[in-house]
């Protein structure tokens, strides 16, 4: 049951986000076990958060295991001192559907992106989101998401990246506690810059 509310949650917040703002980027990626869709868009730099992304996105794995994403960041130099350094800030909301297992998280955590100046197109990416204790519900205790990518601009509007995905939660059970992997691995990914 759970289930079927995050989906209808995360295809509701990518209609709505749709209508409000305008369109940037849908990226998909993929390995033999799962497959994620995410789609940001910026917003516009009238409503005061200009360099803001509002993100949504749904991971599927081969087991009919679902995780939700919506979430908010802002990326921006790192500085004057570092050419092609971006670093980038963020919250973001998880919902994550296992056999049994229903966990809802709030995380926070950050970005770094690096495009050496010399090979512009290429960029090698990595994001931490954390949920403590305190800000995960329902069966879990904590919540993690570790990523890396290596990207590539293959044209001005669509880059090819490998990347690799760690998410996993500590659970609350009777006795004490447990720890379950809701998707890790390797993956290859497509992105669509509109």
């Amino acid at each position: 049951m759970f289930k079927r509310y995050t989906t209808l949650f995360a295809a509701a917040m990518m209609l709505i986000s749709t209508s409000m703002v305008k369109a940037d980027v849908l990226d998909l990626n993929l390995n033999n076990d799962s497959l994620q869709l995410l789609y940001t868009s910026p917003f516009s730099s009238d409503t005061g958060l200009g360099g803001a992304n509002l993100e949504v996105g749904v991971i599927y794995t081969e087991a009919d295991d679902y995780l939700g994403i919506v979430g908010l960041d802002i990326k921006g130099e790192a500085g004057s001192g570092s050419p092609g350094l971006v670093a980038g800030v963020g919250v973001r909301g998880y919902a994550v559907s296992i056999n049994t297992v229903d966990i809802g998280a709030l995380a926070i955590g950050g970005l770094l992106q690096y495009s050496p100046p010399s090979m512009n197109r290429l960029s090698i990416v990595g994001q931490v989101f954390y949920a403590p204790e305190i800000l995960t519900f329902m069966d879990g205790q904590h919540l993690q998401s570790v990523e890396f990518r290596i990207e590539y601009k293959i044209l001005t509007q669509a880059t090819v990246y490998l990347g690799y995905r760690d998410i996993e939660a500590d659970l609350d059970v009777v006795g004490g506690s447990a720890s379950i992997d809701i998707d890790n691995g390797a993956h290859l990914g497509l992105r669509f810059m509109f």
